[in-house]
């Protein structure tokens, strides 16, 4: 089968486009005939060597697919060969074929589109995990919010009754932003943007911070959130982490979390997919997709990281 392989940690250049084995499924796994895999910054971070998990080489990256199953494992029951399916994995999506842990696979309907059930699924949970204490009224915060996450986090708040304001790095993004209903739309490299949010809130700052840019953007975007509020950090796109001093901290009474969907249970993602498939099917979902082909993987993961793409990025495969 055709892959991505990745021999040594690096840049893009490591990303090799081959012909390797197939994967065999164990006997808790099913074997996946890939339509399309999720793009995403833990891809970018795993490639560096930087991510929580850092596989011996050669391996194939890719930690989400969609596609139809091929052969079932000895021990699985509760699929059949020809079910379409989404599955999050620990690496191997990145080719035509790949092997999943049979609970970590999910239904999806016949007629959904693979880019948009990738951008649904996976950036849909983690969004709709990332607001589950949000309370009408509040005013969020929203970094990078043109992003495959953020794109749904706007939607998804403003579905919850909350203010919201995102913030992107192009004007071209902060007009996909207002499009998708945010009431302010703010760039944050320009040099008053911090002024500009505090401007938006009456001078009060926001309720809930979502951060995923980290670095200075991430540093600076505390002196936004208005007293007893909380942030929430769920990336750092930027590469680059940053500290909260204990000062700022308990001065503001601040709440402090993080968040990783790799943690969540299988009953909350079954929770959170019946959720979003209503909304999508309701017509209150906008999804965006970038598309590239398997064989360009460098290209998508290059504009990935320099943040010229909006909303869900998907390599083709079939």
């Amino acid at each position: 089968m055709k892959a991505i392989l990745i021999r040594d940690y690096g840049s893009v250049d490591v990303l090799s486009y081959e012909e390797i084995a197939t994967p065999q499924p164990n006997a808790d796994e099913v074997l996946i005939k890939v339509e399309a895999v999720g793009v995403n910054y833990a891809d970018v971070m795993l490639r560096k060597g930087v991510y929580i998990i850092k596989p011996e080489t050669p391996f194939v990256p890719g930690v989400e697919v969609v596609g139809t199953i091929e052969e079932l494992g000895t021990n699985v029951k509760d699929f059949f060969v020809g079910q379409r399916v989404i599955a999050i994995l620990q690496t191997g999506g990145y080719a035509e074929y790949a092997v999943a842990f049979s609970q970590q696979v999910f239904t999806i309907p016949e007629n959904l589109e693979a880019g948009k059930a990738l951008a649904l699924v996976v950036q849909g949970w983690t969004a709709l995990a990332l607001l589950q204490d949000l309370k009408p009224n509040q005013t969020v915060l929203i970094q990078a919010a043109a992003g495959g996450v953020g794109v749904f986090l706007v939607q998804l708040a403003l579905i919850r009754g909350a203010k919201v304001i995102g913030t992107a790095s192009t004007s071209e993004k902060l007009q996909t932003i207002r499009k998708l209903g945010a009431e302010v739309a703010i760039n944050y490299s320009e040099s008053d943007w911090i002024e500009q949010i505090l401007n938006a809130t009456g001078k009060q700052g926001v309720d809930v911070l979502i951060e995923s840019v980290g670095g200075e953007i991430g540093n600076q975007s505390l002196k936004c959130l208005a007293h007893g509020g909380t942030v929430i950090i769920y990336g750092q796109s930027s590469d680059k982490g940053f500290q909260l001093l204990s000062t700022d901290v308990f001065f503001k009474s601040l709440t402090v979390k993080g968040y990783l969907l790799r943690g969540e249970t299988r009953e909350n993602l079954g929770k959170y997919t019946k959720e979003l498939m209503k909304l999508f099917d309701d017509g209150r979902l906008d999804i965006i997709v970038t598309k590239f082909p398997l064989s360009e993987a460098a290209d998508a993961q290059r504009v990935l990281e320099t943040r010229k793409t909006m909303g869900k990025v998907i390599l083709q495969v079939s």
